[in-house]
This record gives C-alpha cells, structure tokens and sequence, in this order.
C-alpha cells in the first residue's frame, strides 16, 4: 500500500448575510516525486420542507450519470429537476450557479462554486432511508444533497501541485428568478 502525503486546508467563513463559504486545498507534498489521483464533493446536506415540493434550477438539459443505473450516461429532460423517487445522480459540467427552490417554505438555496465541474444530486427516497443507520424513516421527506464535486474527471497533483475547491451557499427570498442563473458571470469578487 503506498502511503501519500498530502495537506489539506479547510476554510469555513460566515458572511455578513448568512452566507456560507466553504474553501479547500490540497497540495501534494510527497517527496518521492510521485503523483497522486482523487476525486472530491462536498457533502452539502440541505433542509427542505418537502421534497415533493422542490426543483432545481440550473442543471436542466446537461447530461448526468445515473448511480441507480451502473452510472450510465444520460442527458437531464425537462424545465427543472423534481422528485417523485430515490435520486443519485453525477450531473457533468454543471454552471457555476444552481438554486434548490423550496416552494413551501418559499426559499431559494442558491449554490455557487468553483473548481468543481461537477454537482451530485441525492435524495435516497422511503426505501433506503429506512436502512440509512444515521437518518430517520421520513427524513428523506425533509432533505436534499447537492454537492459541488469533481467526479467524472479525477484531479491529479504532481508533487507541489495544489487544488483549490470552493463552495458558497446563500438562501435567498422566493421571488429568486431563474434567469439571474448566468454561469457566464464571475463566480467571486475579491
């Protein structure tokens, strides 16, 4: 087994609205001039009021792997994504803005990130929820994952290489228009 030797940076910041940034770095710091290969998520476990009343904006028409389906390739259909069912799924390529809109509670989650081509949606429905140790029978009722990842293309770090991953989670007011969705704008202003 050959040991790697990495740092890894997290930084967690609050913003002045609430808004939550979440930075990390790994740099390669082997000496024995060996690479190395990982993939990424961050784990972003949101609070809705109900699933079935949900959408996400940002995802529509780009092509996914389907995790229930031996990660087959599809190409997402439809305005928005909804939920009827279990839910794990690798969109590819994905914009630099996703909003998870709760009707009910009417809120938009609003999702920016950099460094992370990719978004994992996940929602494991009634069924696996009841064999999910660490979350209750009806739970999945009131979650939803969208994970800013790097999963279909793999990051490989030479020796004193560095990736940069990022990650900001605002909630914003339900009057939030699709439109404002423009992964053409810069992602951060600093």
């Amino acid at each position: 087994m050959r040991c790697l030797r990495y740092e890894f940076r997290l930084r967690i910041a609050l913003g002045p609205t609430g808004d939550l940034m979440l930075t990390s770095r790994i740099r390669n710091t082997n000496k024995d001039g060996k690479s190395f290969t990982f993939t990424f998520a961050y784990h972003t476990y949101l609070y809705v009021t109900d699933i079935s009343e949900v959408r996400i904006e940002g995802l529509e028409t780009l092509d996914y792997l389907d995790s229930l389906k031996n990660r087959e390739r599809f190409t997402e259909q439809g305005d928005a994504i909804t939920f009827e069912g279990e839910v794990d799924k690798v969109y590819l390529s994905t914009p630099t803005k996703i909003a998870i809109i709760d009707h009910e509670r009417k809120r938009t989650f609003e999702i920016r990130k950099d460094g992370l081509p990719d978004a994992v949606v996940w929602n494991p429905w009634d069924k696996k929820s009841k064999i999910i140790s660490d979350l209750g029978d009806d739970e999945y009722k009131h979650m939803l994952c969208v994970q800013p990842a790097c999963v279909e293309k793999a990051i490989t770090l030479k020796p004193g290489e560095e990736w940069k991953g990022r990650q900001e989670i605002s909630a914003v007011p339900s009057s939030y228009c699709s439109g404002q969705l423009d992964p053409r704008k810069v992602l951060f202003h600093h």
